[in-house]
């Protein structure tokens, strides 16, 4: 369709149809968990510390500048934002982790001992086995450190040209 922008109309490759089922399906795993949350809360059972969800449940806006309160429909879009963007970075620091213990055989050799130590052949890591795995932990830091998935610092300009120190 982007050569031929008519076929857009008729969606050929179904990319439009697949995405509004995937998205869908996207929104209502998100929903049960606000719903699960709303019905523990109308229960009385509150959590003892709150999270983000809570915070969003419990905004209260003044109306000016935001809504004065989040829908459930927000909260779910606002959880799924996070998720996707979440994904990404995740996705790009776990290619850069493959990509150094490949450029360095030793590190990949002991990361590997390590987990058929720590974990065994027969089961998948767990996050109680992560504790108990220094050498891995120390790998996926330095791997954060190498190749932060986005900068820690956005660039930023003075609004006008300022004399410091002189």
């Amino acid at each position: 369709a982007d050569f031929f922008p008519a076929l857009k109309l008729i969606d050929p490759l179904g990319m439009k149809r697949n995405m509004t089922r995937n998205m869908t399906r996207t929104m209502k795993i998100s929903s049960k968990f606000v719903q699960e949350r709303l019905d523990n809360r109308k229960a009385g059972k509150f959590q003892e510390k709150k999270d983000f969800l809570d915070v969003l449940l419990e905004y209260e806006g003044d109306g000016k500048d935001g809504p004065d309160r989040m829908t459930e429909h927000n909260v779910n879009i606002v959880i799924m934002e996070m998720f996707f963007a979440g994904s990404e970075t995740t996705s790009i620091s776990i290619e850069w982790g493959f990509t150094e213990l490949l450029r360095n055989p030793h590190a990949f050799k002991k990361v590997r001992e390590e987990l058929d130590r720590v974990v065994g052949v027969n089961r998948l890591v767990e996050e109680k086995d992560v504790e108990n795995m220094p050498y891995l932990q120390a790998v996926v830091k330095e791997t954060l450190r190498l190749h932060p998935a986005l900068p820690l610092l956005l660039p930023r300009n003075t609004m006008e040209d300022t004399k410091y120190m002189g």
